[in-house]
């Protein structure tokens, strides 16, 4: 394996760790705890995936697996911590910030009710836009495993990374200025609206307004909603598989043309305001510059060249040559 991919696997790790010591610090201070069964599965998932990328960077070495492997747990662990902190975060959260947010809107001339109307006047299109939304998961998977297999083996930590930059700062700006969403802080029913289905328009008030309100106390990873508003995550995440995406020529436009969609859905299914999805940009943008910075200033305290990604078969024992 090049030494610049264990350096970065090293760092990522050391990042995790220290995610997880904030977020248990910020828990405590909050009066929460973990329902530590919900636990057992990530971790187990994370100790299976570095494991056996630990066996295909010694023992067998295929570094196409080693890397997708260990930027899969890297980035799986991070999500658990991340999670948790967002509610630690929402838990000490101040005064909402809602008015400030849809007054934002109408400065930039943008009409969130109009956009809501649009959608629910095309049902087809919503459904669409809606599948796209709720695709952020299959999409880090898929994405790790085509720059991975695809001998993009430097790509992957920074995938890693910049999803780490991005949530860490999502999470700690909501705590700074939360809100509820459009959807409750106008009072509107889903329900009133036949030609839509938002994902996530009230599903995340009873957990935001128990963890304010000190009625929840105990989190399970397993029940974990998305409560944050202000920055949006989904448009953050939408920006980061957009330039990832484009490194391989297969997944390129498919890519570019799902997050378009995504981030398109993310005012009516996510009940964002229209700041929120600019912030998240603005922080994937961000994100990406400091992840590929830091990814060549490693590469440059590695003294063997780039990774040869000529394709090879996977099966016959070969790893790609870094010569």
């Amino acid at each position: 394996m090049p030494v610049d991919f264990n350096r970065m696997r090293a760092c990522l790790w050391l990042l995790n760790l220290a995610m997880a010591v904030l977020t248990a610090v910020w828990m405590r201070a909050a009066g929460l705890s973990l329902a530590i069964a919900s636990a057992v599965l990530p971790a187990l998932s994370c100790a299976v995936l570095e494991g056996l990328a630990t066996f295909y960077s010694t023992r067998r070495p295929e570094p196409r697996f080693a890397v997708s492997l260990s930027g899969l747990a890297q980035i799986i662990a991070f999500s658990a911590s991340a999670a948790l902190l967002s509610y630690a975060v929402a838990a000490t959260g101040g005064p909402l910030w809602d008015g400030t947010f849809e007054a934002a809107d109408r400065s930039l001339g943008l009409d969130w009710l109009a956009y809501l109307h649009g959608f629910n006047d095309h049902p087809r299109l919503s459904l669409l836009l809606s599948l796209a939304y709720r695709s952020l998961m299959p999409q880090m998977i898929v994405l790790v495993i085509v720059l991975g297999f695809g001998g993009h083996l430097r790509a992957v930590p920074q995938v890693a990374l910049a999803f780490m930059i991005a949530a860490l700062t999502t999470v700690l700006i909501s705590g700074l200025v939360p809100a509820v969403a459009m959807f409750v802080h106008l009072g509107l029913r889903p329900e009133n609206f036949p030609g839509l289905n938002p994902t996530a328009a009230y599903v995340h008030l009873a957990h935001l307004t128990g963890l304010r309100d000190g009625t929840l106390r105990v989190i399970s990873l397993d029940q974990v909603e998305g409560i944050i508003t202000f920055p949006s995550f989904h448009a953050a995440l939408g920006v980061l598989f957009m330039r990832y995406f484009w490194i391989s020529k297969m997944t390129r436009w498919p890519g570019l043309a799902l997050n378009a969609m995504l981030i398109a859905a993310t005012p009516i299914d996510g009940g964002h305001y229209f700041v929120d999805v600019g912030a998240g940009a603005v922080i994937a943008v961000a994100a990406i510059a400091i992840a590929g910075r830091v990814s060549r200033s490693v590469g440059r305290t590695d003294s063997r060249p780039e990774c040869d990604a000529r394709p090879v078969r996977l099966g016959d024992g070969v790893a790609p040559r870094w010569s």
